[in-house]
């Protein structure tokens, strides 16, 4: 059994209702940058899933963490319905500042040091843009943002591999066998090996 990935989900539970109540009782500090975000619990309410999922592959009777996961994702709903519409026009507003702000993280990506400081926050910027797509998908048309998006990601592609050397170096943490596969910008090493199959077939 996976004692990192477990650790992992449990804390995650932890960290997750936490976040929940964070965000209610700092709901009119909430910003982009800063100590309190508007997405602070979206990215464990679609991470943690996935991690339960991961756990139940290796054969972990997940049932307790499923229903403990259940029983804080009411508590989010909770603070969704009491907010209401406004909160959903938060995250909105949110991601429509991160696609925009998404060119200045490519164009200086594995640029600025420290490196090792720099490069998982600027990962942890894409991971941020993904979770409000998933997120928002049900709320928004978000066809243009997400064209946006993908074309973006062939930039920061081209970048990420320009600079694979040093990322790896720097920030070994960047390949995440715990991230989902969508999650391209967390397999560097796939990524990698996808352009030197490229190269070969070429």
């Amino acid at each position: 059994m996976d004692e990192k990935l477990l650790d992992k989900a449990t804390n995650g539970l932890l960290r997750y209702e936490e976040k929940i109540e964070e965000t209610d009782v700092h709901y009119d500090e909430l910003k982009r940058l800063g100590g309190h975000t508007p997405d602070a619990p979206y990215r464990l309410k679609h991470l943690l899933p996935f991690w339960i999922h991961l756990l139940e592959e290796e054969g972990v009777d997940c049932e307790g963490l499923r229903q403990e996961y259940e029983k804080v994702t009411r508590k989010l709903a909770a603070l969704e319905q009491k907010r209401g519409k406004d909160y959903r026009e938060k995250l909105f507003s949110l991601l429509k500042d991160e696609v925009y702000y998404y060119p200045a993280t490519i164009r200086y990506f594995a640029d600025m040091d420290p490196l090792e400081l720099e490069i998982p926050n600027d990962l942890l910027t894409r991971t941020d843009i993904e979770i409000l797509l998933m997120e928002l998908d049900r709320d928004f048309d978000l066809t243009e943002i997400k064209k946006e998006v993908a074309l973006l990601d062939e930039e920061f592609k081209s970048r990420y591999l320009l600079h694979m050397d040093e990322i790896l170096e720097h920030y070994p943490e960047a390949e995440d066998p715990y991230a989902p596969e969508s999650f391209w910008w967390r397999h560097p090493l796939k990524l990698l090996r996808e352009k030197q199959a490229m190269q070969t077939n070429t």
